[in-house]
């Protein structure tokens, strides 16, 4: 009698140690399964020129690096807000800098300015690189777009870098 007691004991045991091993895996395939939402588009195509002083441009991007949650509209050029919550963001743009060339970017959602940074360049180089970086919190359904403007005193249109390395826009969800 003893031994058939210790025998339903020791398969109530098994099987209690079975249901528990496999809801512990389910738990953890569930929690990784998730991906926060993030995304990485730049400019790689012909040349895109932006002009002095005419007012900002929005900026056109044409690839993707990657979209998590496939929000970023290439068409129109912004990005939805899968998620509400804290957001990082890097844009960037390359662009021929002469001395006392003004530059803006600027991080619009819905069509409201949000953050910008503004760069002046006291040297003539090749490559100036015109970035922005913040953290903002942001409603799920916002629309994110980035503009950008240049002027300098001769007035010249000027040529965007194209390159994932030179003019992107970078987005990734923190927790």
């Amino acid at each position: 009698m003893l031994a058939v007691v210790s025998l339903i004991f020791a398969l109530a045991g098994v099987g209690v140690g079975v249901f528990s091993f496999i809801t512990l895996n389910n738990y953890i395939n569930e929690t990784n399964a998730y991906v926060l939402p993030k995304a990485r588009v730049y400019y790689d195509g012909p040349t895109y020129t932006i002009p002095s002083g005419g007012g900002v441009s929005v900026f056109n991007y044409d690839q993707k690096s990657y979209d998590s949650h496939g929000t970023f509209n290439l068409l129109l050029d912004y990005y939805t807000v899968p998620e509400t919550g804290y957001y990082h963001i890097i844009a960037q743009y390359s662009i021929d800098a002469d001395d006392g060339d003004f530059f803006l970017i600027q991080l619009y959602s819905n069509n409201i300015l949000v953050s910008f940074r503004a760069w002046g360049s006291s040297v003539t180089t090749n490559i100036f690189g015109v970035a922005l970086t913040d953290i903002v919190n942001f409603i799920k359904g916002d629309h994110l777009t980035i503009k950008l403007y240049q002027y300098n005193s001769g007035s010249l249109s000027k040529d965007i870098y194209d390159g994932e390395e030179y003019s992107f826009f970078a987005i990734a969800k923190i927790v």
